[in-house]
């Protein structure tokens, strides 16, 4: 009777896992409970595997696996892989099954399932492939390489055990390793020839190593607005930093990556300096760029002494700013000096004398010194006006005091002498039909457009709304490195603008995540600009989410309105802070954590001392691994609250209710009586049959039986068997060692394949698919080869 209702409630847990009716730690628990009511395990032995050494090594695992990832150690194990990741999809597999294979040889299955984890689903991510694609070929290289010295796996060391403890010669620590290194090189071709055709294309679930939800660029259409940019030789923007070059205010593109000699840095900062051959990714319209490329735009002309000309119709003077001028509390972009009083400011002084540095984000006051350029109509009306008042013209040469007296957008640049150039607009330009304020040669290129001439008639300092026709003449005026700057960026083109582009753009210190400003927020009305939002919080605006549409270009001008959603790329230490600031609300609370780099030698330490404590039996790996992981939260390696959520709870309570279903098939008899009968039948078909039904019952067996409470069940049949039949006893205790631990038909027979199910959406069944065939594969390498390797 207790076999029938054993029976029975196998078969039930097994139909309801395959079909997937329910949650799989929904079935562990029916499990559980039904081997409790009917008496099949006591009291005791059905709570037992809530203590069981397993379950605290896998939760204690998934603390340490946490630490390794929080402290960025995982990411510098798994950051060789990521050199694949253009590959196609067979070199993905080879090399990930492979470095999980050699791991595994020297470090616990699970542990190299925990450490390879994070690796992969990033490697998934730059790849653009679903993690379901490689997921599970990595569970498999672990599962596969495991079995390659004595010490590596639990059914190895017991097997071992079970000889000496019979008196027999123990298996040496290489004994593994022929079959094993044979079963891994056939495991590896056929997932790579078949296997992986079998492999799901499944979305990852909720996980605390799963992505949350699609990436927040997908409805910013992020991946076509990235493209990348090659700095010709003997470009004017060598040697310039990256705010000096003016990729960023003339093209309004967003610079998120330079690649030079084959290195990729990410975020880079404002300071860092271009060279010739880089290639320079960025975010943006790339019809920006197109705009200004090729000289047919501008082409330069002689000046014809136009300067001049432009010189005696000007005056160059210094007011003040009234103390009821309208300009108070204004900066420079909002004066409207030059848009609507055609007056230029050259440079700014405060009322102690000191020059303004960053004149567009000084708020004027009274008593402020302004160095105008202009007609002097013109002046004369901004003090009519109440504007500024104590102009006084300067008594030096006008051209002269342009070129000594003019600071704004020079800075202390050896070259920043003003100059003129004139520039005719060729039909065909792109800038024939634009008014001045959108053709970007003022605030973005730091040239002033001083006058056109058009029609033999000079218009003097024109208005920012001033439409440029084809033909017209324009005199620039600007220091040798604005009209250098120019000219570079006119030579530049578009290198490569592809969609894979924007899998490159993140780490585990950088990310792309969206930001919203919340409903308390003060920032309202201000623009990014005027908040300095770069040098403010370190991160670059790539776009602006507001009433159903995003917003790419102007970002600087736009002033922020509450329900803004803005797409930011930058350090996670610099989200990690806005996450913090009561203005903004992140969305991705995963991309707000900053990798604490400083405890990665002590994750490091901690992990090692694990691996090495279980290695050489200093301590029960179980035992280890919980000291590793209470060390891990004790020296701030990861918080605790962050150790709850890094345990895959559903894992546990899988395994916990499951394991007392091993006790109930021991203390009935089933799995001896089962393989006893099943060699009875087959005994005389000779040593590799023998082989061949042992393996098949065993294998059978981890299904739903702890691998290492099976080989201690299966020992004895295996040594007896041996001793009736007089053949190697060496030979059937490999036999269970090795399929105990070619348990790959099920998620329920290793730690290893629950451990990727949740973050590769897997269901019961796609395990079935892959690894039926891989265990017959096993099978039939184990009884073509443990002959040969341990004669009868």
């Amino acid at each position: 009777m207790d076999l029938l209702i054993l029976t029975t409630i196998i078969a039930a847990a097994l139909v309801v896992f395959i079909a997937g009716w329910l949650r799989v730690d929904l079935v562990g628990l029916m499990v559980l409970s039904a081997l409790a009511l009917t008496g099949l395990v006591s009291p005791q032995d059905a709570l037992a595997g809530f203590s069981s050494p397993a379950v605290v090594t896998v939760w204690a695992m998934f603390i340490l696996s946490a630490g390794l990832t929080r402290t960025g150690v995982a990411d510098q194990l798994g950051r060789p892989l990521q050199r694949f990741a253009k590959s196609s999809e067979a070199v993905l597999i080879i090399a990930l099954m492979a470095a999980a294979s050699l791991l595994s040889a020297l470090i616990n299955t699970v542990t190299v399932a925990a450490i390879l984890l994070p690796a992969t689903m990033e490697l998934a991510r730059r790849s653009g492939r679903p993690p379901s694609r490689l997921l599970m070929p990595m569970a498999l290289g672990c599962l596969l390489g495991g079995p390659f010295t004595g010490i590596s796996t639990p059914p190895n060391i017991l097997a071992t055990d079970a000889l000496r403890n019979a008196g027999l010669a123990p298996f040496a620590l290489l004994d593994f390793t022929p079959v094993t290194g044979a079963i891994v090189a056939a495991g590896i071709v056929f997932v790579v020839l078949l296997g992986r055709h079998m492999l799901p294309r499944h979305q990852p679930g909720k996980s605390s190593t799963a992505p949350q939800g699609s990436s927040p660029g997908a409805s910013y259409e992020m991946e076509t607005h990235i493209f990348s940019i090659r700095i010709p030789p003997d470009s004017p923007l060598d040697g310039r930093t990256l705010a000096d070059s003016r990729i960023g205010s003339a093209l309004y593109l967003t610079v998120v990556a330079l690649q030079r000699k084959g290195t990729l840095m990410l975020a880079p900062r404002a300071t860092d300096v271009l060279q010739a051959g880089d290639t320079v990714i960025v975010h943006g319209q790339p019809e920006q760029l197109q705009r200004f490329h090729g000289r047919h735009h501008l082409r330069v002309e002689p000046l014809h002494h136009l300067d001049t000309l432009f010189c005696e119709r000007v005056v160059v003077a210094e007011g003040e700013i009234a103390k009821n001028s309208p300009l108070v509390g204004k900066t420079l972009s909002q004066s409207g000096l030059r848009r609507e009083h055609r007056v230029q400011v050259l440079r700014m002084r405060t009322i102690e004398g000191k020059t303004v540095q960053h004149p567009n984000h000084h708020s004027f006051i009274p008593g402020d010194r302004l160095l105008l350029q202009g007609e002097q109509d013109a002046l004369n009306t901004l003090v009519d006006q109440g504007i500024v008042m104590n102009i006084a013209p300067l008594q030096a040469a006008p051209l002269k005091d342009l070129r000594e007296n003019s600071t704004i957008g020079q800075g202390d640049d050896p070259d920043s002498d003003v100059h003129f150039l004139a520039v005719r607009v060729p039909e065909g330009s792109a800038l024939a039909g634009r008014d001045l304020m959108e053709s970007r040669l003022g605030n973005a290129f730091g040239l002033t457009v001083v006058s056109i001439l058009r029609d033999d008639t000079m218009v003097c300092m024109p208005a920012s709304k001033e439409v440029v026709q084809a033909g017209d003449l324009l005199v620039l005026q600007g220091t040798d490195r604005d009209l250098e700057l120019l000219s570079g960026l006119q030579e530049l083109t578009i290198a490569e603008q592809n969609p894979e582009l924007s899998r490159e753009l993140e780490s585990q210190q950088v990310t792309v995540t969206e930001v919203l400003l919340s409903p308390r927020t003060t920032l309202a009305g201000k623009t990014l600009a005027e908040l300095m939002f770069r040098d403010q919080y370190g991160v670059n605006v790539l776009a602006v989410w507001r009433k159903g549409r995003a917003y790419r270009t102007g970002l600087q001008e736009l002033p922020l309105q509450f329900g803004d959603a803005l797409l930011v790329y930058g350090p996670r230490s610099s989200l990690e802070a806005i996450a913090r600031n009561p203005d903004f609300l992140v969305l991705d609370q995963a991309a707000a954590q900053a990798p604490r780099l400083e405890k990665a030698p002590l994750a490091a330490v901690i992990m090692l001392s694990v691996v090495l404590s279980a290695i050489f039996g200093l301590l029960p790996i179980a035992i280890a691994a919980l000291v590793g992981s209470t060390l891990m939260v004790l020296l701030k390696c990861l918080s605790m609250d962050e150790a709850y959520q890094a345990i895959e709870w559903k894992v546990i309570f899988l395994i916990a209710c499951m394991l007392p279903l091993g006790v109930a098939v021991e203390n009935t008899g089933a799995a001896q009586k089962g393989a006893e009968a099943l060699i009875a039948v087959i005994g005389d078909l000779g040593p590799r049959w023998v082989v061949a039904a042992l393996f098949l019952v065993t294998v059978l067996g981890t299904q739903v039986i702890p691998t290492a409470a099976l080989v201690v069940l299966m020992a004895p049949v295996a040594l007896t068997t041996a001793e009736t039949m007089a053949i190697s006893p060496q030979l059937l205790m490999m036999t269970v060692a090795m399929s105990a631990s070619s348990s790959f038909a099920s998620p329920l027979s290793h730690p290893a394949h629950l451990l990727v199910m949740s973050p590769g959406g897997y269901r019961f069944v796609d395990y079935m698919k892959l690894g039926v065939p891989l265990t017959l594969l096993s099978m039939l390498l184990c009884v073509w080869l443990l002959p040969i390797l341990f004669p009868v």
